[in-house]
């Protein structure tokens, strides 16, 4: 589903990986874990295109990501990145810019229950909820594009204990998605079919 081969990348003279390898299996929940600043949120971003290698290749399910097929390998992913400045003000709002069609609006709403969001929070301005409101309408906004992979940087960092395990169950029902995530919260880590430890 996607490789890293031999994959090297710095920025001036902080070096994020070098010659790094790993697989993730199609479906599996694949973590990338490590202390901050060790550049987990970079291989993310190395996985969408944004940033390309200093060296070495990346495959997104089999084929070679390059600037010619990035948009199109793109359409195949969901990226919630850990802090999330939205053009939108609410949960509503993100259902209208993202465009949503009746299938996925049913999802969304589908997604909110289980996250345990009620009671109109999602119509309420992102201003007016807690950050980790904001982070489970948004996390359930994205599952519900219904991408085959899913990124997630730091995907717990605004949410409780109570919610970890929420999202954790959520995120194991997720059979037919390839997740992989970001993080140092030994819970999540532990909840995880493959960790790479950075």
């Amino acid at each position: 589903m996607i490789k890293f081969n031999n994959v090297s990348l710095k920025f001036s003279d902080q070096i994020i990986c070098e010659k790094l390898n790993f697989d993730v299996k199609c479906g599996e929940s694949f973590c990338l874990s490590g202390p901050s600043g060790k550049g987990k949120s970079s291989l993310l971003k190395l996985m969408l295109g944004i940033i390309l290698p200093d060296s070495g290749d990346i495959y997104i399910e089999n084929r070679k990501l390059s600037p010619d097929n990035v948009e199109e390998l793109r359409k195949q992913m969901s990226w919630l990145p850990q802090n999330v400045h939205l053009p939108v003000d609410s949960g509503q709002e993100l259902i209208e810019l993202l465009q949503l069609n009746e299938k996925q609006v049913e999802m969304f709403k589908h997604y909110l229950q289980q996250l345990e969001i009620y009671n109109g929070e999602q119509e309420r301005a992102f201003t007016e909820i807690s950050g980790g409101q904001k982070q489970r309408i948004v996390l359930a906004a994205s599952l519900s594009l219904q991408k085959p992979i899913i990124l997630l940087d730091e995907p717990t960092s605004a949410l409780d204990e109570e919610s970890i395990d929420l999202l954790i169950k959520l995120i194991k029902s997720l059979k037919d998605r390839t997740i992989v995530s970001t993080s140092h919260n030994g819970k999540w880590i532990e909840s995880c079919t493959n960790v790479f430890e950075l």
